[in-house]
């Protein structure tokens, strides 16, 4: 699968069969836009210390840039896509992840890929590439389709079922993040492993004064205890399984084997099982658990939208039908990519970036001081007025060929940008598409009456309290 980029960015080559009348756009969940800003109470605090979405004002998403100072920092935040690309391209050696950002997620993901700076972010991601071409890349696309059956497999027990698709979608990517990197052999049972790391997702994302003032025995909340708890679970199990692969005379020759082989070529074997375990940890909790927000969401904004729920499914179908590669399968859906793209539009895996400038610089015209912060919410560009044409509402067709054409390359940075961009990316892109067309050819998505969805931001974009739906065969 050597075309995977390119067959997942081909144009919209193909129509659906069924006739495209003038669709009805609808709002998908999202918090009312307040007249003005929290208060610090209410930033550490309240409510949007628990839901940072609910305290962006009216005006974030008509002004392309803002600096405001919260006690003793001074942020920027960025949404011009020019300023954008100074930040992530231009001039990103100026703009490490701050330090504050790092210590909030290094008990969780170390000395990762996600958290590392300077020379040993570079040495890992060199470190890394070769893990990631499409060659290797092409090697987990089996593991994506089989995944995917078994999950459809189990919904067709019953002709009609109400099942939470944000746990379902979880449970998925879970299990070929399992299979595709650790072969099956790192001890995480789903049912067990689950509660833990969603702990340790919403404690590493809470606001936390303790971080903020370097003072950690403060932050002791119900949250941040149950976090700790996971977070001592899941990479002790990580960190069990590593040693057991370094001692194994003949290891699978998997994800981890490669990443542990290339470290050894490069550290002692304790810095290398101690970087593999950050890794380990990074893509476990940020490889699954984003793109399962987006297959969500995805569902999601189908079930609310019967006609392009209808035309991808049409498309999926014949894509299947057709056989062939994955590569070629993907090339077959050409609607859905579109519908993906717009779903991470709408609900952006990460929903904010934070960067600290190293040296006096400037973003669009407004000075910026050595030591302020830059604050970029893919949450706020994408929904951003002066960006989108009516940026609340579901439209794939954002993302036909003739409106990217239109899209300034910075506005729409779902996998971040520049030499940071995320590095599993077309891992994640091949593995949702190929969900989705399995899933969409067999069943129907309805949603359920009376349930309420809200997007809740903590590291990641997740509906709280799950995601109802009705899932009925086709």
């Amino acid at each position: 699968m050597t075309d995977i980029n390119l067959a997942l960015d081909r144009p919209f080559a193909q129509e659906p069969s069924s006739p495209r009348a003038p669709p009805t756009r609808f709002r998908p969940a999202a918090p009312d836009q307040p007249e003005t800003w929290p208060s610090l109470y209410d930033v550490f605090l309240g409510e949007t210390s628990r839901n940072p979405l609910v305290g962006w004002p009216r005006e974030t998403f008509d002004v392309l840039n803002r600096k405001t100072k919260i006690l003793h920092l001074t942020y920027h935040g960025i949404s011009d896509p020019e300023g954008i690309k100074r930040v992530f391209l231009d001039n990103a050696a100026n703009y490490p992840k701050p330090g504050l950002v790092r210590k909030m997620v290094a008990p969780a993901l170390g000395d990762g890929l996600f958290s590392a700076e300077g020379e040993l972010w570079r040495d890992q991601r060199r470190l890394m590439a070769p893990v990631f071409t499409p060659a290797a890349l092409a090697g987990f696309n089996p593991t994506f389709m089989a995944v995917a059956r078994r999950t459809a497999d189990r919904w067709a027990m019953g002709s009609i079922e109400r099942v939470d698709i944000a746990a379902e979608a979880t449970r998925t990517t879970f299990e070929i993040i399992d299979e595709a990197l650790f072969s099956g052999q790192a001890g995480l049972n789903f049912k067990d492993t689950a509660p833990h790391l969603e702990a340790l997702i919403a404690a590493t994302g809470e606001y936390r004064l303790g971080v903020l003032f370097g003072m950690p025995w403060l932050d002791q909340s119900a949250g941040q205890r149950r976090g700790a708890r996971g977070r001592k679970v899941l990479l002790g199990q990580l960190a069990d399984f590593i040693a057991r692969r370094q001692a194994a005379p003949s290891p699978s020759e998997d994800f981890m084997t490669r990443l542990l082989d290339a470290f050894a070529e490069r550290y002692e074997p304790k810095v290398a099982a101690k970087l593999a375990l950050d890794n380990a940890a990074t893509f476990f909790v940020a490889g699954h658990e984003t793109t399962a927000n987006g297959l969500a969401w995805a569902i999601y904004l189908l079930s609310r939208d019967p006609q392009a729920q209808d035309w991808a499914r049409e498309e999926a179908q014949a894509a299947l039908e057709a056989g062939g590669s994955p590569a070629e399968i993907l090339a077959r859906l050409p609607y859905l990519r579109m519908v993906w793209d717009e779903t991470l539009r709408l609900y952006p895996p990460v929903p904010r970036m934070d960067r600290q400038a190293l040296e006096d610089d400037e973003i669009c015209g407004q000075p910026v001081r050595k030591g302020e912060m830059v604050s970029v919410w893919p949450w706020v560009v994408h929904r951003h007025r002066k960006l989108w044409n009516e940026p609340e509402l579901f439209n794939p067709e954002n993302f036909d060929p003739e409106a990217k054409a239109q899209h300034h390359r910075f506005q729409y940075i779902p996998f971040g940008a520049g030499p940071r961009i995320c590095i599993g990316m077309a891992f994640a892109q091949a593995e949702a598409m190929l969900i989705l067309s399995h899933w969409l050819a067999r069943f129907r998505f309805r949603p359920v009456d009376g349930h309420i969805v809200t997007p809740v931001a903590h590291t990641t974009l997740r509906p709280q309290g799950g995601l109802p739906m009705m899932v009925e065969r086709v």
